[in-house]
């Protein structure tokens, strides 16, 4: 039925020659006739980006792109990210690593792909802190993370750091336990980085579940008890509460990509009530004459 198939936006600032037959070329490998491709060439400014994604929120679908130009890149990357669209960027990681290796820099000339700029080593710079950083890993550097995540077991912390990291964000992230003192450094590292990740018992109960019989666990162990779940959620609400500077997100039922967009959202509304806060001060001493 037509109105269940997957939507697939295919974006290129050329032909769009190269991203159709990668695209062609990854879905071959899935069932036919379960996906409704639509193809957009010529993508070279930032209104038609608003226009494709706008189309793009409205339909569910998802772009995978080939874009030279860095900025008009960006722009896409960033705009995805505020509307919960999920991109794929078909070439970048494999050019990435073919620079790394090669220890060259891509030319950056249309038709021969992306130009391995600034912004790429920054997202691997930002996985591969990301990845260090992952589970309460190496606080002692956590003070150089974009943004620390704090959360009970299995709240989609990991793959969010993940999906925030491949967008150039550095993130640590920290579990929570109720009989377990966290690290000290999630107090001293600068409060506006961190966010409390909350989810629902029952939501939790299922993940849980699913975790212990991929580990080839019975589902009625101690981890996924639901009165057990109750009890920390119960508690890590408490603990957030002690801390009312932290904003805390609810994951219950939402995509990796929507909760990402929600921090990125929250982040920059608190860097920016934190530079009027420092300029309302300067105004204030420079009145005082100090």
């Amino acid at each position: 039925m037509t109105d269940k198939k997957k939507i697939i936006y295919l974006v290129g600032e050329g032909t769009g020659e190269t991203v159709t037959k990668l695209a062609n070329a990854a879905l071959s490998q899935f069932t036919p006739n379960s996906t409704q491709v639509r193809l957009f060439t010529m993508v070279e400014d930032t209104a038609r980006i608003l226009s494709i994604l706008s189309g793009a929120r409205r339909e569910r679908a998802i772009i995978a792109y080939t874009i030279v130009d860095a900025q008009n890149r960006d722009f896409l990357e960033r705009e995805a990210a505020k509307r919960g669209v999920e991109v794929i960027d078909v070439m970048g990681s494999f050019i990435i690593k073919l620079a790394l290796f090669l220890e060259q820099k891509p030319l950056g000339i249309p038709g021969k792909q992306h130009q391995a700029d600034a912004s790429y080593y920054r997202r691997i710079e930002a996985i591969e802190f990301t990845v260090k950083h992952d589970d309460g890993q190496a606080p002692h550097t956590m003070n150089k993370a974009d943004l620390v995540l704090v959360g009970l077991s299995r709240t989609s912390k990991t793959p969010l750091s993940s999906y925030m990291a491949q967008m150039g964000w550095k993130v640590a992230n920290v579990p929570l336990f109720p009989d377990i003192t966290p690290p000290g450094e999630i107090f001293t590292v600068d409060q506006v980085k961190i966010y409390g990740l909350i989810i629902e018992p029952e939501a939790l109960v299922r993940v849980r579940r699913e975790r212990l019989k991929y580990l080839g666990l019975p589902d009625h162990a101690k981890y996924a008890d639901r009165d057990k779940i109750e009890r920390e959620i119960r508690w890590c609400r408490a603990f957030y509460r002690k801390h009312p500077q932290w904003p805390v997100v609810d994951v219950s039922g939402k995509a990796i990509e929507e909760t990402a967009a929600k921090v990125m959202q929250l982040h920059q509304a608190r860097l920016e009530a934190r530079e009027r806060a420092a300029l309302q001060r300067a105004g204030q001493r420079s009145r005082r004459g100090e």
